[in-house]
């Protein structure tokens, strides 16, 4: 027997032996509280259409099928946000969620509505499968590193410096890693197998690509090759990122020239700094301009990457 309760301000309504909720579950839409029961395994997109006062859901914790959390309804695994009550002004998301389902924001107003999508687009691209990243990158297959077109083709790397990018993804990232442990592992990997190679050069030019190679393949470079390989790492990884150059806070006084990647994770772009990562130890894997321990730091110029 399942237990669908339903709140209608003060009045208290019961019904039984539901397991598939759909629209005609619902014909009184002042309802406001809402409590699904353990045997319910299908909840349809439209179920929960033109409820305008809804404002808390709660599942049986038995229910192996759908979970609540603040009020809202997800997945079992809350991974997918499948209603977000409409009459709910507020409520935390977990940052498990990665994805909303179709009609789950039928009902919330505009502005909670884009503040709810930046929020689960965010998780995405903190908790999200490499499966699941939108658009060409890097993809784990029997051992090796491929490329995804993101049109379901999968090939070998075409260009050389994805090639490299590619290896070195492949040596300290597996497919069981979310994108951001792979982008945390990769940054980490480069910072400590790269040895600092001091050099008065500076680059001019479309310099980011041969920077990138020569610093993968010898292991070796200075502030602008730990840049711009990070920074076709990340891109490999479903990233929009970019080399930037500019100076920082010399150890000596002054200002010195100096180079570093921007990583666009969720809506925002994040200082990645891996040549001052393996000097320093650690504190420079995604941090603000604000929050740069050795600031402050100016940029100057920004190169996007792109293969």
């Amino acid at each position: 027997m399942v237990l669908l309760m339903f709140v209608t301000n003060a009045r208290t309504v019961q019904a039984n032996d539901y397991e598939v909720l759909d629209y005609s579950s619902f014909p009184d839409h002042s309802i406001t509280s809402i409590h699904i029961g353990s045997d319910v395994y299908e909840i349809t997109s439209t179920a929960f259409r033109g409820m305008g006062h809804l404002k808390y859901i709660t599942v049986s914790k038995n229910n192996p099928f759908y979970s609540s959390y603040s009020g809202c309804l997800y997945d079992k695994m809350q991974t997918e946000l499948v209603c977000y009550p409409p009459a709910l002004s507020a409520a935390y998301i977990p940052n498990t969620v990665v994805s909303i389902s179709q009609n789950a924001l039928s009902g919330v107003p505009e502005k909670l509505r884009r503040e709810i999508v930046a929020v689960v687009e965010d998780n995405g691209s903190v908790n999200g499968m490499e499966w699941d990243v939108q658009g060409a990158h890097f993809l784990h297959i029997y051992g090796t590193v491929k490329w995804t077109t993101g049109n379901d083709d999968v090939v070998d790397p075409p260009s050389d410096v994805m090639k490299m990018a590619a290896d070195l993804v492949n040596v300290c990232t597996t497919f069981s890693m979310t994108q951001s442990e792979q982008l945390e592992a990769a940054f980490d990997y480069l910072a400590k197998s790269v040895v600092y190679e001091r050099s008065m050069e500076v680059p001019s030019g479309d310099w980011t690509g041969s920077y990138a190679m020569n610093t993968m393949s010898e292991h070796k470079g200075n502030c602008y090759g730990y840049a711009a390989a990070f920074a076709y790492i990340a891109k490999g990884l479903g990233y929009d990122a970019m080399v930037c150059t500019g100076t920082v806070t010399s150890a000596l006084g002054g200002r010195t020239a100096h180079a570093w990647t921007e990583v666009k994770v969720g809506r925002k772009w994040y200082v990645f700094d891996a040549e001052m990562q393996r000097a320093k130890g650690s504190g420079y894997y995604k941090q603000t301009y604000e929050s740069y321990p050795a600031g402050p730091i100016k940029k100057e110029a920004s190169y996007p990457v792109n293969y």
